[in-house]
């Protein structure tokens, strides 16, 4: 059996039960970051985290319209328990760094999370969005016991008395979270409630919100997603990976994908001729001038795969892969004595970017790209792997900035599935990916994401890294470098958290902007989390949940 063919298993699908509800004690987390770089403080028990509970989450925030609730919030926590029916979390003061409110307006509900001037809000709005909250309950120690509804909220009966005079400042926030959970793609219902700065009555008013009748904007939206990696599939093949217009790693894992998920049965998914039209054009395209445009050439490999190509176009897809790999030598760069491919702008973003190609074109013949390859991940892993196994984005800044870590996994795994294990360098790259994992895997949240700086869970949960570094495991457990065993909680709430997270549409929350390499953390956090359709996104998700997919697809064509 030819090499091509030992890989396929694994390169076509890379590139191609409830929990019980528990009282357990709340847990420490951060609803965001604030101007000045402190996280936000949220408790909540940890039910409040699991998707796959289906109890009314309210969320109670103080310090919004100044720190005279901040104390009222930290009581309440200690008096409303979690029941199988109700679940609270607690964010005792919205604005930890100013003593008073800030100004909400219009132009919060757009560019998470990079306000100048009040970031806080869009957490607040972001962090409820993912986390399925039926109600945002905004405390104001007014003198009246009444609340302001926005108009999610309006339309269930909160058997709360409402203001009877408008209420300008609590007007203009709950409509603001309206306006940025239209912005995020989930609708979410806020209330701001009066509590005559009386504890008791507080308290009594949160268990009858908790106890309001009917299903939540949020939950309605919510069941309407496809929280099953098939269903996911489908929707995503619908808009992603149906055109390349240019060659770049984004379409290209999304095409390749295409063609795998026809293989494993998903009608909607184009076939051998449909992507032949889309790919093979760019057989003629010049030579790659970027890293994203070495990447992209990896969608030729799965037309090696396919049977009823000709031997020609195969032969032009293998001839097309090693003159991309051929830049290792006429392009030569390095990295502390470790050559490696060019155009990687000292980024992490490099691990993926050419050892895959590398590795690659030595499993089609030409095994001397094998030790290319390794020392490219010797370079890549000097120029920017840290102490604690995570990866910097670049020697500007030591902020482990989450896709940065997800490209280095990724790229990593790919490679090793594919270099014969006898290849001198092979063992010190598998142990630099077994010390970089095992450190991510530290940083997975209880949700299942990890987050736009992995070591930083004040910032938001990100969509790409959490995909990204998910495959990178099972790519891993595949080519028999991870133990699955290990590693399958860690998937599956992966997995959860991906799926949450993908509209019908085709919509994805919480993926990073694109993004070069920053001065500093500061930056990272202000990279703009992108709130609707997205091709790297969407790519990701499909790489992720198809290799996830292909467990069962595999355990029901075995029986």
């Amino acid at each position: 059996m030819s090499r091509p063919t030992q890989i396929f298993p694994l390169l076509i699908l890379v590139l191609g039960v409830a929990v019980a509800w528990q009282a357990d004690a709340a847990q420490p987390t951060y609803l965001g970051v604030t101007r000045a770089g402190n996280g936000i403080e949220v408790t909540a028990p940890p039910a409040f985290f699991d998707v796959e509970n289906s109890a009314v989450r309210i969320l109670v925030v103080g310090g919004a319209f100044g720190n005279q609730t901040t104390d009222t919030v930290a009581k309440l926590s200690a008096r409303l328990k979690a029941t199988e029916q109700h679940l609270f979390a607690f964010c005792p003061d919205l604005y930890p760094d100013e003593p008073e409110a800030k100004p909400v307006d219009n132009k919060l509900e757009k560019e998470f999370y990079r306000s100048p001037t009040n970031p806080e809000f869009q957490y607040l709005v972001g962090w409820a969005a993912y986390h399925l909250v039926d109600t945002i309950v905004v405390l104001d120690s007014s003198s009246d016991h009444e609340i302001v509804l926005n108009q999610e909220a309006a339309l269930r009966k909160y058997r709360l008395p409402q203001s009877a005079a408008e209420n300008a400042s609590w007007q203009t926030f709950v409509d603001a979270i309206s306006g940025g959970s239209k912005y995020v793609g989930i609708p979410l219902e806020a209330v701001v409630l009066g509590y005559e700065n009386n504890l008791e009555r507080a308290t009594e008013s949160l268990q009858i919100i908790a106890q309001t009748k009917g299903k939540s904007a949020t939950r309605l939206s919510f069941e309407q997603r496809a929280m099953d990696s098939k269903l996911a599939i489908e929707q995503l093949l619908n808009v992603y990976g149906r055109k390349m217009d240019s060659i770049s790693y984004i379409p290209a894992l999304a095409v390749m994908s295409q063609l795998t998920c026809q293989r494993l049965g998903f009608e909607n998914a184009l076939g051998g001729e449909a992507t032949q039209k889309i790919v093979e054009p760019l057989l003629k395209r010049p030579l790659p001038t970027s890293g994203s445009g070495i990447a992209g050439n990896l969608v030729f490999v799965t037309h090696l795969m396919y049977p009823l190509y000709s031997d020609e176009y195969q032969q032009a897809c293998r001839e097309r892969i090693w003159d991309v790999a051929e830049l290792y030598e006429t392009n030569q760069t390095e990295f502390e004595g470790y050559r490696m491919m060019p155009f990687h702008s000292e980024m992490s973003d490099a691990v993926f970017m050419g050892g895959p190609l590398l590795s690659l074109a030595g499993s089609l013949g030409k095994s001397q790209y094998f030790i290319g390859c390794l020392s490219h991940l010797e370079a890549c892993a000097k120029m920017n792997q840290l102490d604690n196994g995570l990866y910097q984005h670049s020697p500007l800044d030591p902020a482990a900035w989450g896709r940065g870590n997800g490209f280095a996994a990724l790229g990593a795994s790919m490679s090793l599935v594919q270099v014969p294990p006898n290849t001198k360098g092979w063992e010190d790259c598998k142990q630099r990916f077994e010390k970089h994992i095992q450190a991510l895997v530290k940083h997975q949240d209880v949700t299942g994401s990890w987050h736009q700086v992995v070591d930083r869970p004040q910032s938001y949960p990100e969509f790409t890294s959490t995909c990204m570094i998910a495959a990178a495991i099972k790519i891993a457990i595949n080519g028999g470098i991870l133990k699955a065993e290990d590693y399958d909680q860690i998937l599956h709430k992966a997995e959860l958290a991906t799926l949450r997270r993908i509209a019908p549409d085709g919509s994805i929350n919480n993926v990073c902007t694109g993004t070069g390499k920053q001065k500093d953390l500061r930056a990272y956090y202000d990279r703009e989390a992108l709130q609707s359709r997205n091709d790297r996104a969407g790519a990701m998700a499909l790489l992720f949940l198809t290799l996830q997919y292909q467990d069962k697809w595999l355990q029901k064509n075995e029986q």
